[in-house]
């Protein structure tokens, strides 16, 4: 028997669903995390940013991966949407694609060949 799992992230605060993501963050010690559209992420960065602007980071939060590739002159959030979509798209074609990791080349290039952006 074949199980199919789709998992839709919507925005915690209006409920839309395109190009939303994880947002973590902590405060007061406390690590939280919230999905959130375009609108509302400019929204909560615009009000931290003066708060971030003099900030230090926490020693023991660094990450131990490398650093971010900026692919195609895409932001990190926008590869991430990108590759969704490609993921998306591969499903509703029948193609095997995993659920995380790279997407293979030959997966991206049939989705530009569909006229697909």
């Amino acid at each position: 028997m074949a199980r199919r799992e789709i998992i839709v992230l919507q925005d915690d605060l209006d409920g839309s669903e395109k190009d939303v993501r994880v947002v973590k963050f902590g405060f007061e010690g406390v690590n939280y995390e919230i999905d959130l559209g375009p609108a509302n992420f400019d929204k909560l960065a615009q009000v931290l940013a003066p708060y971030v602007a003099v900030a230090r980071k926490d020693p023991s939060s660094r990450r131990t991966a490398g650093p971010a590739v900026k692919t195609k002159g895409l932001s990190a959030a926008e590869q991430r949407a990108k590759n969704q979509r490609v993921r998306d798209w591969a499903k509703s074609q029948k193609m095997k694609v995993s659920e995380r990791g790279r997407v293979p080349a030959k997966l991206s290039e049939a989705y530009h060949a569909a006229g697909l952006r």
